[in-house]
């Protein structure tokens, strides 16, 4: 299972892009995002990399339950406070899978649409107070966040997402 976002289009399509996965116990929990994605490439790399270290220690942080670890990757993007964030979580454990959001006009599951533009879990950038969930009842090993205001593309998902290696 693995989080991925697209990227815009322009010259620096992945500028304040971070990805990653941790696991603890029997949960796992992967994440895609996005915050400063419009500034200069120096300072969306510096947002990009203190998002990346706000989440890297989400595992020894709390207990291993999926719900948990979303909390926890919400409440660290939220210190973060940056109003432009979109970003995707998806995590599971044996009861199965939840997938959270902020900033995302539409997300997609093995390059089908999953959650719908309009659909509650969608909407503008930045953490909500309350970040709503959605339980998928199909096991998917690709989500892909598709940002506001961005369309999915014809092109494969690797290219869309910046993914040079099919794992």
């Amino acid at each position: 299972m693995r989080a991925l976002l697209v990227g815009t289009p322009g010259r620096t399509p992945f500028a304040g892009h971070f990805r990653g996965r941790t696991a603890a116990g029997g949960a796992t929990i992967a994440w895609a995002g996005r915050v400063r994605g419009a500034h200069a490439p120096g300072e969306a790399w510096e947002a990009a990399e203190a998002a990346r270290d706000a989440l890297a220690g989400l595992a020894s942080a709390v207990a291993a339950d999926r719900f948990a670890l979303v909390d926890a990757a919400w409440a660290a993007l939220r210190a973060l406070g940056a109003a432009d964030l979109s970003a995707l979580l998806v995590a599971s454990d044996a009861d199965g899978v939840v997938v959270a959001a902020c900033g995302l006009g539409e997300v997609r599951a093995d390059s089908k649409v999953a959650v719908p533009a309009g659909h509650p879990l969608c909407d503008e950038p930045g953490v909500r107070d309350r970040p709503g969930y959605f339980h998928p009842e199909e096991p998917v090993t690709d989500w892909v966040g598709v940002p506001v205001g961005l369309a999915w593309r014809a092109e494969t998902l690797t290219t869309l997402c910046g993914v040079r290696s099919p794992r």
